[in-house]
């Protein structure tokens, strides 16, 4: 098993998650793989949102990025190169997420997911997330965090 650390993403990470997020997008059957519009990951270095990545032998090899909001977090992006998927990568991500919206008083955390990716929702499921809205192609899904 390969050895994985996690920290918040800076700027050079910046193509590593383009190409994540391109992958993310074939996976889900989206062949519209143009990636974020120019400019669209910096609001997540310096402000409330961040990205955190999961890194292995120097390789940005996950992410999940999250915007804060009032009340919540947003896990806006979450994704795990597929050689790495089923190591607890996204588990351990989701808990990075979760744990900054706690500190920063969020009491909930939420996501959307595709219909089309049944596994991935039993994912969210198994980590306490539930189905709050049908939105027709997705579904939001949600999370009480706030530890009390």
């Amino acid at each position: 098993m390969k050895k994985v650390s996690y920290r918040r993403a800076v700027p050079t990470d910046k193509p590593a998650i383009e190409r994540l997020f391109e992958e993310l997008l074939r996976t889900v059957g989206d062949d519209e793989t143009d990636g974020y519009e120019e400019g669209y990951l910096d609001k997540f270095f310096g402000g409330g949102d961040v990205i955190y990545v999961a890194v292995s032998e120097d390789k940005v090899v996950g992410y999940v990025s999250v915007e804060l909001h009032s009340g919540f977090v947003y896990l806006d992006d979450i994704s795990v190169t597929e050689k790495f998927r089923g190591m607890g990568i996204g588990t351990k991500l989701i808990s990075l997420a979760e744990r900054y919206a706690d500190e920063r008083g969020a009491s909930s955390a939420v996501l959307h997911v595709e219909r089309t990716n049944i596994s991935a929702r039993y994912f969210y499921q198994r980590l306490g997330y539930t189905v709050t809205d049908d939105e027709g192609s997705r579904f939001r899904m949600a999370k009480h965090i706030r530890k009390e």
